[in-house]
């Protein structure tokens, strides 16, 4: 498997970026860090563009040159460094108002009013176009298989990954919505013709929503599967997966700009009445801001953008951003040199990007981190991909062939146990490794010295290891880890390893430091082929969480094809199994590389807290108490390599345990 060379390497790189957002956050909440001229003065041009933040950190936005009244408008797409310098720019025959989305492999992807998706490289130049003959102002959304779907005139078009045709649905006037791509990757996108339609992945309608005006709002997508949308008509819709009404708010005001939610199934949208508003998940009105006896701003077209601690920030015409608490209440505004219909982006380290109409791109220090939940800023997440990871689908066949822990390792209550399943018939060879040393290699400090891994059944010792090169099958582990991808330990490592079949059942795995020491380790299983008919099934691990290199950390690949997985990071209820000093407050997230796929903190907050119970008891996971502070999250995820990272909340320390599990 290609892929698992690389996730000790993105777990390092994750480190990194974790130590950075440390030091953004330790500035001041709001303050313009710097601002960006795009184009002169003399030159006639606005940004209607949303940023987006590609695998590297380099800002994308796109630029209107000249006015609709001009006789040879153009289109500019600037690449920014995170320091606001210009990276490269890139020239097209017409506007540029769709906001990027960029790509896994750092392609970018844009339209165009000339009626053309361009994918460009991540140094500028152009990988291929579609011409889709009509104007593009929507969106692209990228889906899991690498399909490209965007509106392009009256038309939503899907374009595979090498730039041409997969199909195009017509609906019955322009698209300027930016589609949204459910977790079965069910496609929903607005209109002209007052419909949102759901559309499959085959180019078919499933169903059309009627509204009773123009939908040019932008859909977002909760985990429990709701759809909430805008419209013209002044009605904020919550739609189920059916296309079915589970409710409206009347705002009494336009709405253009797409909706945000929250944490704890909030939904905020802004309004031309000049307001934001904070619903409920039943769609009762929770605040709004500026309330209801404050004078209005003027129209807003930028979407909100919530934060971790529940704060929304949104850009608006009145020349300024704004950032509003959980409460309601007005934290800061800092201003703009114009009006702004752009959205604001929360980067993975806090920043706050957002394009402006005195065509200046702007970034903001943010102190608070960005929320990967439902789906809380315009495009769901930093890289503006559109796709919904949470939910779960039935029948996906992908396998989890390799699976990873690395946290802080010792003896007693910091021994690092990890467990697994193989389910099914037969049994499967398995490779299993306790690294110490050789972390030192990938800039590793503070390496458990000379790990020790032993396999358990139940209480019954299977086989241990402490030097693996002493082990009377080293070079069978040797041709093993060629053939798997691993990296190779070096000859005469005081690494520890493992190679033997094992029959389907439950097992554990223990890493100790030899002679009590301590330090961190990482313990890996890698699938090394056998019966066809048993697979591993899913992966547990209980140790130590501090901060830094003692966050708990685990790893896992899909292979082959998609697969619902259920994660979860358990503390507070590890009590109930006589686990003393268990972390009180735990924090999951799920990684693809340096990308923030999907956080919980409390589960029993979540929208899709019944979802999660039950794929829990389909698995065979104990049940988590009603109203802990346990998380847990459920994915459906296309092959790749993943990290799951358990921390404590406000830095917290105590045991915790990671659970991953394939859910049928």
């Amino acid at each position: 498997m290609d892929v698992m060379p690389l996730l000790w390497k993105k777990i390092a790189t994750l480190i990194a970026a974790l130590a950075l957002a440390g030091v953004l956050r330790s500035q001041t909440d709001g303050a313009q860090r710097w601002a960006f001229t795009t184009l002169s003065t003399a030159t006639t041009g606005a940004i209607q563009s949303s940023p987006a933040v590609g695998p590297d950190g380099t800002i994308y936005i796109g630029v209107q040159v000249g006015a609709s009244t001009s006789a040879t408008p153009s289109g500019r797409l600037f690449a920014l460094n995170a320091n606001g310098t210009q990276k490269w720019v890139f020239t097209a025959p017409d506007w540029i108002d769709s906001t990027p989305a960029i790509g896994g492999d750092g392609t970018i992807y844009f339209g165009g009013w000339d009626g053309v998706l361009y994918a460009l490289r991540p140094d500028g130049t152009k990988r291929w176009e579609f011409k889709a003959g009509t104007f593009i102002a929507s969106s692209p959304a990228l889906a899991a298989d690498g399909t490209i779907y965007v509106g392009a005139g009256s038309n939503l078009v899907a374009v595979r990954a090498d730039g041409t045709l997969k199909w195009s649905f017509p609906a019955n006037d322009w698209i300027d919505s930016s589609p949204a791509i459910g977790v079965d990757g069910t496609i929903y996108v607005g209109s002209w013709d007052n419909g949102l339609y759901a559309i499959t992945p085959a180019g078919e309608e499933k169903w059309r929503f009627a509204a009773d005006d123009n939908v040019t709002s932008s859909p977002a997508i909760a985990a429990d599967g709701t759809i909430y949308v805008g419209s013209r008509d002044a009605k904020l819709y919550a739609l189920r997966p059916d296309g079915t009404l589970r409710w409206s708010h009347d705002a009494r005001e336009t709405i253009e700009a797409a909706p945000a939610l929250g944490a704890d199934g909030s939904v905020y949208f802004t309004s031309f009445g000049g307001r934001l508003v904070a619903l409920n998940a039943d769609g009762t009105e929770r605040w709004r801001y500026p309330r209801a006896n404050q004078p209005a701003l003027k129209p807003i077209a930028s979407s909100p953008a919530v934060r971790a601690n529940g704060s929304v920030v949104f850009g608006s015409s009145n020349n300024a951003i704004y950032a509003v608490g959980a409460d309601g209440a007005l934290l800061w505004r800092t201003t703009l040199g114009d009006a702004t219909d752009s959205s604001p982006l929360i980067a993975t380290d806090g920043a706050v990007y957002l394009g402006c109409s005195d065509k200046k791109i702007y970034s903001f220090t943010g102190t608070i981190e960005p929320l990967a939940t439902d789906w809380p800023q315009f495009r769901r997440d930093q890289r503006r991909t559109a796709w919904q990871p949470l939910g779960t689908v039935a029948g996906t066949t992908g396998r989890m062939v390799n699976l990873s822990v690395r946290t802080f390792a010792g003896a007693d209550a910091s021994t690092l146990i990890v467990g697994f399943v193989v389910g099914g018939t037969g049994s499967r060879s398995l490779l299993l490794r306790g690294v110490g040393p050789t972390l030192a290699g990938f800039g590793v400090s503070g390496v458990l010295p000379n790990p020790r891994i032993a396999a358990y059944a139940g209480a019954t010792p299977l086989v241990a290891n402490d030097d693996w090169g002493t082990a009377g099958n080293a070079s069978a582990m040797v041709a093993t880890t060629t053939a798997v991808g691993a990296f190779p330990l070096p000859s005469g490592s005081l690494d520890a390893a493992l190679l033997a079949d094992f029959a389907a059942g439950g097992y554990t795995v223990q890493v100790t430091g030899a002679g009590g020491t301590t330090g961190v380790a990482l313990m890996e299983a890698y699938d090394a082929g056998g019966g066809s008919g048993a697979r591993l099934i899913n992966m547990s691990a209980r140790s130590a969480v501090t901060t830094g290199a003692g966050v708990l950390i685990a790893g896992f690949v899909v292979s082959e094809h998609a697969r619902s997985v259920l994660v979860r990071g358990v503390g507070p209820a590890l009590a109930a199994f006589g686990v003393a000093g268990a972390l009180s407050n735990p924090r999951l997230r799920i990684f693809q590389g340096t990308q923030l796929l999907a956080e919980n903190n409390d589960w029993s907050v979540a929208s899709d807290t019944a979802v999660l119970a039950a794929a829990a008891q389909r698995v065979g996971g104990f049940a988590l108490p009603a109203g802990s502070l346990d998380s847990a999250l459920l994915v459906t995820l296309p092959p790749a390599a993943y990290t799951a990272q358990v921390s404590g909340v406000n830095s917290a320390a105590g045991i915790a345990l990671i659970e991953v599990y394939e859910v049928p």
